[in-house]
């Protein structure tokens, strides 16, 4: 079994209950996805949050309503 720290814990923690939370968002769509592709799609966003939230930040200073 491989060490891992309280703080690698505790990111991983993190990261698991953002991809739930996207996951729920991802539910209230009107995407169709099965529950695994969902599981696997909210786990690869959130474990690449800085740069999703790069490409969020580019699109909001484009878009003005």
């Amino acid at each position: 079994m491989a060490h891992v720290t309280k703080k690698e814990a505790d990111a991983y923690d993190r990261m698991m209950d953002a991809a739930t939370c996207i996951s729920e968002l991802l539910e209230t769509s009107r995407i169709d996805i099965d529950e695994n592709d969902l599981e696997v799609l909210s786990i690869y966003i959130a474990d690449n949050a800085p740069a999703v939230m790069q490409i969020l930040k580019r699109l909001t200073k484009r878009c003005v309503i």
